[in-house]
């Protein structure tokens, strides 16, 4: 799968912007705030209808203007093509010449497949899927538990359409949970009402666990065989679920252990007022030759971890999808030695599609085999080599 046509209007730096994407590799050089990285942030909005920089999508609009949108036209190695737009509210438009919004903007944000307004997230993350790696992911390897659930969430729902839905189900459960075990311990409620938001919790929580461990038991391997590879067979990457439902068994078996878990921690639940056991506390364990990556690893290898980790995200999600991911890699070369750049480069000739951005072209990433080669400079965007770009 690739994407093959990429409509900018409004967005970030963009006024207005057709581009024409090659599969293969593509290389995107431009100095900083040139707009590569809003590139990359236009096809993961596109794909998971979120950006990855910031939760308020009028951030994304130019300001004055009173509406953005990304449009993509993606291309399937088996089906039809498929296109998805994303049109955002902004701001109160300052121009009194400005277009208005399109008639179909009702709302903060506008989703259409095909033409056509869909307005459920769990139906459009997964139609085209897409991976991400930017500097700020060395927090997967160094940062806190939330940022790995992050991960996975975002991976596993772009395979398990049903995932979005049980994380929903699962994260209202334990809001309202928590909410009544407060009220429990301080005598202004009555423990009986917390049995249906358990039975909820338990329901949703064994299947989010399973699908999981199921992911990291897929991605495991292929880490590791990736960071052999990034690291001229050096290190030796491992990768553990730590969840207290890790290998409980079937779904039964996993039901019956979270309930038991949640009976045992009760006295502890209404002392603090929250539920202490669950999908919400996983974590994953990550090393290096036996040795903690967050703990102990030197910045470049919870760097080289943390790409060996998207990579292998996006095999897997190829593996279980039949068609591999858009990778796209911002500025993921600037702290890489020659050798590893060297692996790395190796490394993108595996994905149909990936899209590499860098402030400067080394001397290694001019001598590639780009399929498409651009300078991006003020919103502008000049093909040096390959498919055409246009703005306007």
């Amino acid at each position: 799968m690739y994407i093959s046509k990429l409509r900018l209007q409004y967005l970030r730096c963009y006024q207005q912007l057709t581009l024409d994407l090659p599969p293969g590799p593509n290389l995107f050089v431009g100095p900083n705030a040139s707009g590569k990285t809003s590139l990359l942030e236009a096809i993961l909005l596109l794909a998971t209808t979120r950006s990855p920089r910031t939760t308020y999508d009028r951030e994304l609009v130019q300001w004055g203007r009173g509406w953005g949108q990304a449009a993509g036209r993606f291309e399937f190695n088996s089906g039809s093509p498929r296109a998805i737009a994303v049109t955002l509210q902004g701001q109160e438009s300052s121009d009194p010449e400005d277009e208005l919004p399109p008639s179909y903007l009702t709302g903060a944000k506008c989703v259409q497949i095909d033409g056509q307004v869909v307005n459920s997230v769990a139906r459009v993350v997964g139609q085209a899927p897409a991976v991400l790696f930017t500097p700020d992911d060395l927090e997967i390897v160094k940062g806190s538990p939330g940022v790995r659930r992050r991960l996975l969430n975002m991976a596993i729902a772009q395979i398990t359409p049903r995932y979005l839905a049980d994380l929903h189900r699962y994260r209202r459960a334990l809001r309202q949970r928590n909410k009544l075990l407060k009220q429990v311990a301080q005598d202004r409620a009555d423990g009986a009402g917390l049995a249906p938001w358990t039975s909820q919790l338990v329901e949703a929580g064994v299947r989010i666990s399973a699908d999981r461990e199921q992911f990291l038991n897929q991605l495991s391997p292929v880490a590791a065989q990736l960071q052999s590879q990034l690291t001229g067979d050096t290190e030796q990457l491992g990768i553990r679920y730590s969840s207290s439902l890790a290998g409980a068994g079937d779904e039964e078996q996993r039901e019956a252990a979270f309930r038991e878990q949640l009976e045992r921690q009760f006295a502890r639940e209404l002392q603090r007022g929250a539920t202490q056991v669950g999908p919400h506390r996983d974590d994953v364990e990550i090393t290096a030759d036996g040795w903690s990556l967050r703990r102990f690893g030197s910045q470049g290898q919870q760097r080289t971890a943390a790409l060996a980790l998207k990579l292998s995200e996006a095999q897997v999600i190829g593996q279980r999808r039949g068609e591999l991911p858009i990778v796209l890699l911002d500025d993921c070369f600037s702290e890489l030695d020659n050798r590893r750049a060297g692996w790395l480069l190796e490394l993108l000739g595996s994905f149909q599609q990936v899209l590499v951005t860098s402030a400067a072209a080394s001397d290694s990433l001019r001598e590639a085999d780009w399929a498409g080669c651009y300078e991006l400079e003020g919103g502008e965007v000049k093909q040096t080599q390959g498919v055409a770009a246009t703005d306007g």
